[in-house]
């Protein structure tokens, strides 16, 4: 289960080169809790496009807004791409990034990553026997 459907009020503030995402989360007792985590921690500017592999995006981003789409928060943003050029407006979906850990937001595997590591985990354990 995501974030999104475990807490309410969920925001974001930008504070100078970061932007934060706010929400009270419930808890496993159904208890809420203030918590909040650092977007750029985990989320930067690649050539104009959202990555997870770099950090930092606020500081080249522009017109940084959360917007719900079929009920997932998305973050999107204005970024530039290499040459200065803007792209259109580019957007991440947190619901497939953020998860609520009893109460507390944290950063969870990618869902788009996780066949990858599948994929060597089976490639390995086959190599296994023929390395013994």
């Amino acid at each position: 289960m995501s974030f999104h459907e475990s807490c309410q009020n969920i925001r974001i503030e930008v504070h100078g080169d970061r932007t934060v995402l706010h929400a009270i989360a419930l808890d496993a007792g159904g208890d809420e809790h203030e918590s909040e985590i650092i977007l750029d921690d985990e989320i930067g500017n690649s050539d104009g496009w959202f990555s997870r592999e770099d950090q930092g995006f606020t500081e080249s981003a522009q017109n940084i807004e959360l917007n719900f789409r079929d009920d997932e928060p998305w973050l999107t943003a204005d970024l530039p791409a290499g040459d200065g050029d803007y792209r259109e407006r580019q957007g991440i979906n947190l619901a497939e990034h953020i998860g609520n850990n009893d109460g507390q937001l944290v950063w969870v595997v990618s869902l788009s990553v996780v066949p990858f590591f599948s994929s060597c985990f089976i490639m390995l354990i086959a190599l296994v026997p023929l390395l013994q």
